[in-house]
């Protein structure tokens, strides 16, 4: 039901498969508990309702053929927009399949639910930079609340507890000056950072750091990049898919400089260093996610929260007034 999910969320774009994994068969996906498939013409990708509406069976179990997807069960084709092309045995019209509107960008394919789309999101610049090496890493949805994923993404206090030694020092704390601002654009936090980080990580993937940055751009984007004196060292930004309630897909995304290592390296080093994290975070949100489905109070807001209130209310759709403030936190 789309109607049950926070307002931005429910009218917003959402990623449901990768181009490259929309060719010679259909793609089965879901989105906020819809089921759905993705198939190509030559026109590029469309989207359908996965279910034919002659007797409900599923569209992404059938195959393609000169651009037109076959239903498995009596051969109805449909094509972009939903149109039957044919029903086998007769000239005569079937009934349409439903369709949703789609668009191909930073190599993904993108759907909204909504009667009344809303605008394309925001997405970080680093999703389509031709002066970086860029890969997205295919991993599954797991049990975890939209908003708090992308929160724990973006949440600058818990790498020190879930990812201790890996990512941040368990027991070592510096100073840091934060800057952090928001609106209706989104909001970003900003870490000075002069000294060199102590998780095995950042030592051996980065060097010295001179800042990391926070970015939310709603309703479901979110971003880390890591900056050191000439500029960008890594971006690691995440598009969050509400497969269902209470289930999550995390589409990541990896961008870095170009320079003397190759990219397939870099990827492979990445996803090696990442991969634990990864597991880290599937674990304390999956118990997060158990806990909410209790009858579970309302979060608390803490000191360290930087961006999760904006990420609440823009994913809602409530308005952000411009704002910024600076403080200092042991980091």
């Amino acid at each position: 039901m789309v109607s049950s999910w926070p307002a931005a969320v429910a009218s917003g774009w959402h990623p449901i498969a990768f181009s490259s994994a929309v060719g010679a068969r259909p793609v089965a996906a879901r989105l906020m508990g819809r089921r759905l498939v993705v198939a190509r013409d030559r026109e590029g990708p469309f989207v359908l309702d996965d279910r034919c509406p002659h007797r409900g069976a599923p569209l992404s179990l059938g195959r393609l053929e000169a651009g037109a997807l076959i239903c498995p069960y009596h051969g109805w084709r449909f094509g972009r927009g939903g149109h039957c092309l044919a029903v086998p045995g007769t000239p005569l019209p079937g009934a349409p399949a439903t369709a949703l509107p789609c668009i191909e960008r930073a190599g993904l394919v993108w759907t909204c639910l909504a009667a009344e789309p809303g605008p394309f999101p925001g997405l970080p610049p680093s999703f389509e930079d031709p002066r970086l090496d860029r890969f997205w890493w295919p991993l599954r949805a797991s049990p975890a609340g939209l908003l708090d994923a992308i929160e724990n993404h973006l949440d600058p206090a818990h790498p020190h507890f879930v990812h201790p030694w890996m990512v941040r020092s368990p027991n070592r704390r510096r100073p840091v000056e934060v800057s952090v601002r928001a609106g209706p654009w989104g909001a970003e936090a900003v870490y000075l950072e002069s000294a060199r980080p102590a998780g095995l990580m950042p030592r051996l993937l980065e060097g010295k750091r001179a800042r990391s940055v926070g970015r939310f751009y709603p309703p479901t984007v979110a971003e880390v990049a890591l900056e050191g004196e000439r500029g960008l060292k890594l971006s690691i930004a995440v598009v969050f898919g509400p497969e269902d309630e209470g289930l999550t897909r995390p589409w990541a995304h990896f961008a870095s400089p170009r320079g003397l290592a190759p990219a397939w390296l870099k990827r492979a080093v990445l996803k090696a260093f990442h991969r634990p994290v990864v597991i880290q975070d599937r674990r304390m949100l999956r118990l997060q996610q158990a806990w909410r489905q209790g009858e579970a109070p309302r979060y608390a807001t803490g000191p360290l929260d930087f961006l999760g209130a904006t990420v609440w209310r823009l994913a809602n759709g409530l308005a952000e007034p411009e704002h910024e403030r600076r403080l200092t936190m042991d980091l």
